[in-house]
């Protein structure tokens, strides 16, 4: 299809403008610190904000590099993960430095309710955080158990965690209360594939997540265990079940005529009818951890994988693609 230019609001626009999420018409930006005295900061996430492509209406969210203590908002939290180890420690107006990878909204910010979720990887040091409408800062999540890159969906109220390269999947419950929401119960509800699965041991995986038809997907990419000479052998689509414990997975190999979109900064699943082009029953992955393996289009009717009819650019200008993020899926329903 031909390019199209996404225009930015003056307020925002920006030349070190990057995309971290969308959810429908709205794109999730981030531009870097302002602040280059210090060092450690230096390479840190400053403004954070939404932006709808169609209405160009602009939310701001609050600043990723919060260096100020605010005593008299300040509150943590500690929960201990159910079914694992080790606790999670949540707090709220404390001191902190980001830089995201992905973001999931939990509904349109058209709406009166709706949840940000991001994972920040600034320094190795990768954390989660939330944050909500009337909130001065993000709720900032750190564990020794859920350390690493990691995917983000909303599913029937609760949050989940999918640790990205680890079949380690966290349901975080939220609840409301005077000073907003938080977390109150994380549970630790899938570690394994099923049992005698034949790309169990050995090798690497990359894993995500995405809500289609009201199932919750589970993604995974196997590879072999050479990261220099880096081979996709297989992709598998599982259905999750969220009634059992642990969760049950259930192998599918159709999308009843939809398809799926996979990259970093987030998953969509999409009736392939509304854009000329795009397949039933196929998924589109755009790069991620392992580029150049992970762009190609999979089919789940036969499992073969194919490349991409147009080679995807960095942008119009003769520019190494190295030196961009990774593209982010905008899947507009208007």
């Amino acid at each position: 299809m031909p390019v199209r230019c996404v225009p930015v609001p003056k307020e925002v626009a920006a030349d070190d403008l990057r995309c971290v999420g969308s959810f429908h018409g709205w794109l999730v930006g981030v531009t870097p610190n302002k602040d280059r005295s210090d060092e450690y900061n230096r390479d840190a996430d400053g403004d954070c904000f939404l932006v709808n492509v169609f209405s160009r209406k602009v939310i701001r969210l609050p600043q990723l590099c919060h260096m100020r203590y605010n005593f008299p908002a300040y509150s943590s939290k500690t929960l201990r993960i159910v079914n694992g180890s080790g606790e999670v420690h949540f707090g709220v107006n404390d001191i902190y430095t980001m830089s995201l990878c992905n973001v999931a909204l939990s509904a349109s910010p058209e709406s009166s309710k709706y949840i940000v979720a991001a994972s920040s990887d600034h320094k190795g040091a990768p954390v989660p955080a939330l944050w909500q409408p009337g909130m001065i800062s993000w709720q900032v999540c750190s564990g020794v158990e859920i350390d690493g890159p990691r995917d983000l969906s909303f599913y029937q109220g609760k949050l989940y965690m999918l640790m990205r390269h680890r079949t380690r999947l966290f349901t975080c419950e939220l609840e409301e209360d005077d000073r907003g929401f938080m977390v109150s119960r994380i549970e630790l509800s899938l570690t394994e594939l099923p049992r005698n699965h034949p790309y169990q041991e050995g090798g690497a995986i990359s894993c995500n997540m995405v809500v289609w038809r009201g199932e919750l997907l589970l993604i995974i990419r196997h590879y072999n265990g050479d990261y220099r000479k880096r081979q996709l052998h297989k992709v598998e689509v599982f259905a999750l079940d969220v009634d059992t414990n642990p969760y049950g997975l259930t192998e599918i190999h159709s999308l009843n005529g939809d398809c799926i979109f996979v990259g970093l900064g987030g998953c969509k699943s999409f009736p392939a009818g509304l854009h000329h082009g795009v397949e039933g029953d196929h998924i589109y992955f755009v790069p991620d951890d392992w580029k150049p393996y992970d762009t190609f289009v999979y089919s789940m009717r036969d499992g073969k994988m194919r490349s991409f009819a147009v080679k995807l650019l960095a942008s119009e200008f003769d520019v190494d693609q190295l030196s961009h993020d990774f593209p982010v899926w905008l899947l507009p329903t208007e």
